[in-house]
């Protein structure tokens, strides 16, 4: 079965020229894309272990990086470490759209724009889900993590 990471690079807006959502970028190709799309800055939920960015890449925007657990972590994340993540957001948000990424764009990522969708955009956290669902299809995010959505509302 081929890494979920290695796949095609994918980049979806949640709300254009705000908020987009994705896998990591893993090439200067897929650097070239963030750019093309007007993306200012990177909020990546993942370590560089496990999704090594390509060169350039703190050059080209306005970067930061906020480790947050996925299905392979013995846990889930906490309310703070969201909320952590939430004013990482609104800090690069200040500085343009923001492309949100962790290895797959398949949890941690997702959790993150609908919490943004929750708080900044007063959605409940099922249309918010609904939502994204939509603009993002590989939107996967866990029970548990979705349960944390709940505690932000």
């Amino acid at each position: 079965m081929p890494d979920p990471g290695q796949s095609r690079f994918r980049l979806d807006w949640v709300l254009v020229q705000e908020l987009a959502v994705g896998s990591a970028p893993r090439a200067v190709r897929h650097l070239d894309r963030l750019s093309g799309e007007g993306i200012a800055a990177i909020l990546s939920l993942c370590s560089e272990q496990e999704a090594p960015p390509p060169a350039g890449l703190s050059t080209r925007f306005l970067t930061k990086r906020l480790v947050l657990p996925d299905h392979r972590c013995e846990r889930l994340p906490e309310l703070s470490e969201l909320e952590e993540a939430l004013a990482a957001l609104s800090e690069l948000r200040s500085q343009g759209p923001v492309y949100v990424h962790c290895v797959a764009g398949m949890e941690r990522s997702p959790l993150v724009c609908l919490g943004w969708l929750i708080q900044q955009h007063r959605l409940t956290p099922q249309r918010a889900l609904d939502y994204l669902m939509q603009v993002h299809p590989g939107t996967n995010p866990l029970p548990g993590q979705l349960a944390l959505l709940r505690k932000l509302a």
